[in-house]
């Protein structure tokens, strides 16, 4: 990502539809026909996520993410930079037991110390 798309993403960021919320939840990620591999989201709405991935990704890619306790929502890579992901979900998952599910997922990954 040079400086001027980044300088739009940035720029979109401030625009979004929802604010997201900070999390650190392990959920699975893949493309359409391939296997999964797990990243760790690091926030989410109910409009789109950001998270770390072992594996790169193109702009405009279709994936799939697997959330615990939410479940497969389909999304499409909006930027990606070095092994962070952003990603808008092709339909926004139902808000209105969002907030409780998040509430109800730990604050903390799995292997975090503490």
């Amino acid at each position: 990502m040079n400086a001027q798309p980044l300088a739009q993403h940035i720029f979109d960021v401030e625009k979004r539809r929802a604010a997201r919320d900070a999390v650190s939840i392990r959920a699975e990620l893949h493309e359409p026909g391939e296997d999964g591999h797990e990243i760790l989201v690091g926030n989410l709405s109910p409009f789109g996520f950001m998270a770390i991935s072992p594996k790169a990704y193109r702009e405009g890619t279709l994936v799939r993410l697997n959330l615990p306790l939410i479940g497969e929502v389909n999304a499409r890579i909006v930027w990606s930079l070095s092994d962070r992901i952003g990603a808008e979900f092709i339909r926004p998952f139902d808000a209105s037991g969002y907030r409780q599910k998040l509430d109800s997922t730990p604050k903390k990954a799995h292997n975090d110390d503490g």
